[in-house]
């Protein structure tokens, strides 16, 4: 996968926090605003990173997507909000669903993880990412897979791009 990736970042300014939530905001301007820079960018793939949880930005991102990524770690927790997200991304209609397990224990059998998870949603688990020491070393301070590019975490992200932009595989007829 080769191209430009744009990072935009949400607000971090607390008084701009606290007005929307406050005020709340209009859903359809953050429909337009995201079709805007779509064109603008001319971009090939946009991803949101939203809150975990469910509430209306998070409702409204699942809503418009063409695929979502849904990121777990493996724990009761996650398991737990992952399967209230599955069904509300199934219920919507998202065309391309897939899990990403986040944080595995290096001890943890990643094929076993994997097929734990794939059959608890009955949905495609498009990676289990270890846990990675060089990741929380970098601590958010760069992009990880230009740090890292032959890191499992980094070749996962890599894989992960070219799935999604390749589109769900279609079943093949015999």
């Amino acid at each position: 996968v080769s191209g430009q990736v744009f990072l935009i970042p949400s607000s971090i300014r607390a008084g701009e926090i606290a007005r929307i939530l406050r005020e709340g905001y209009d859903v359809s301007v953050l429909n337009d605003g995201i079709e805007d820079l779509i064109d603008a960018l001319e971009l090939d793939v946009l991803v949101i990173d939203t809150h975990p949880g469910l509430n209306e930005e998070t409702l409204l991102s699942i809503a418009i997507s063409d695929a979502l990524v849904i990121i777990l770690r493996p724990d009761q927790q996650d398991y737990q909000g992952t399967g209230v997200t599955v069904d509300i991304a199934r219920k919507l209609g998202v065309p391309d669903l897939v899990l990403l397990v986040n944080k595995a224990p290096t001890s943890y059998d990643l094929d076993a993880v994997r097929d734990k998870v794939r059959d608890t949603y009955a949905c495609e688990v498009a990676a289990v990412l270890p846990h990675s020491d060089e990741m929380m070393a970098l601590a958010s301070s760069g992009i990880f897979s230009l740090h890292y590019p032959d890191n499992q975490v980094a070749v996962s992200y890599r894989q992960l791009a070219t799935r999604l932009l390749q589109g769900k595989p279609q079943p093949q007829r015999g």
